[in-house]
């Protein structure tokens, strides 16, 4: 929670923002000019609230919706000039499954807009951080399994005792018992009846 003095110099901020903005663009009809000096890096609210806590704490007052509504209202109108500021575009690569692709040119038929205009919107707006997955949890989760994977890859398989094969022993027979556990080279009817065949 902020001070008094804090608050009061969070409050002066506010008020120079709603100043600024009242006085309008400057005749600009770039919104990417406008979007460079208010929320740009370096722009007026860096310089204003920085990027932490008091930047949160102003996305969430009326001069910032005031913001939104400006940059959307000078990008319908510069859309018509196609787009002819006075800075250069970058292009992104941006990886997307098939679905999601087809669920953005869905969206910017609804719109009645192109699929670059709709994605540029989304990526205006303010997006809550526990929404946003990290690439950086994922990366150093593919980076042990790296490490891994390169560390059993250079261990040496460990060495299996060679099996030799038993040579096969000459067979002899074994001597038959007799009933109750007395040997002999008798067959079983023999002492099971005395001698006398059965």
């Amino acid at each position: 929670m902020m001070d008094v003095a804090e608050r009061a110099r969070f409050d002066e901020h506010v008020k120079k923002v709603r100043t600024t903005l009242e006085e309008g663009p400057n005749g600009r009809t770039d919104w990417v000019a406008f979007y460079r000096e208010i929320l740009g890096v370096g722009g007026l609210l860096d310089e204003l609230f920085g990027t932490g806590k008091q930047r949160k704490l102003f996305e969430e007052t009326e001069e910032y919706r005031m913001i939104q509504k400006m940059v959307a209202k000078l990008r319908e109108t510069s859309k018509l000039a196609r787009d002819n500021g006075d800075e250069s575009t970058r292009v992104i690569t941006v990886r997307l499954p098939e679905s999601l692709h087809e669920a953005l040119l869905s969206e910017s038929h609804q719109h009645q807009t192109s699929m670059n205009q709709l994605c540029i919107s989304k990526l205006l707006q303010v997006i809550a951080a526990d929404l946003v997955p990290s690439d950086l949890k994922r990366r150093n989760n593919e980076r042990a399994a790296r490490k891994r994977a390169q560390r059993q890859e250079s261990v040496p398989p460990t060495e299996q005792p060679e099996v030799q094969p038993v040579e096969p022993k000459e067979h002899t027979p074994s001597t038959p018992l007799a009933v109750g556990g007395v040997s002999g080279l008798h067959s079983f009817s023999d002492s099971m009846t005395g001698g006398r065949p059965f």
